[in-house]
């Protein structure tokens, strides 16, 4: 999307919240054009169904610090929700500057994500962990709930570890380094 459309998406937003302060109804692309400033970590969320799967999220949020709670948003229909809904643990695994093929190959859909090449071993609960994350954290889901096209889980953190590092971030449908 071009900046021009962008811009002019932002303004047709902003036009409908001024006024009497009443709700507008905001169209999905301008919705997008708007979130496209947000900056966002980038998080690859696995389980250990047989075979390994997971999935690339940018929604992944700390709720609360005690308890320690964590959120996130799975799409509905995406094959690899389908095979992990269930799983007892999920490993959230913040990604490191540098890992943007990484990124992309979990953001694709189908196919074995944990197939080699690509570097992991079991973790905590037997979960695929992925080589050279910045850090992670494992969730015990507490609540899956449907809200559109996505599931938002919130899961307690009952295990964690960080090896350090600058954080992959994404921003305006790009991966990008923090100065």
């Amino acid at each position: 999307m071009s900046a021009a459309v962008t811009d002019q998406l932002t303004d047709q937003v902003t036009d409908q919240v001024r006024g009497d302060g009443a709700a507008r109804v905001v169209t999905p692309d301008a919705s997008r054009a708007v979130m496209r400033h947000h900056a966002k970590g980038v998080a690859v969320i696995t389980a250990h169904p047989d075979p390994p799967v997971g999935f690339c999220a940018t929604s992944v949020t700390s709720l609360s610090t005690d308890p320690p709670l964590v959120s996130f948003a799975a799409g509905l229909h995406s094959s690899s929700w389908s095979a992990m809904r269930n799983s007892p643990y999920f490993l959230v695994q913040l990604l490191a500057d540098g890992q943007e093929e990484l990124a992309r190959g979990f953001a694709r859909s189908g196919g074995d994500k944990c197939a080699p090449p690509l570097a992991w071993s079991r973790g905590p609960f037997g979960l695929p962990l992925l080589d050279g994350v910045l850090a992670w954290l494992v969730l015990a889901p507490l609540t899956t709930q449907p809200v559109a096209d996505h599931a938002l889980v919130i899961g307690r953190v009952v295990d964690a570890g960080q090896t350090g590092g600058a954080p992959l971030v994404h921003h305006d449908g790009r991966y990008r380094r923090l100065p």
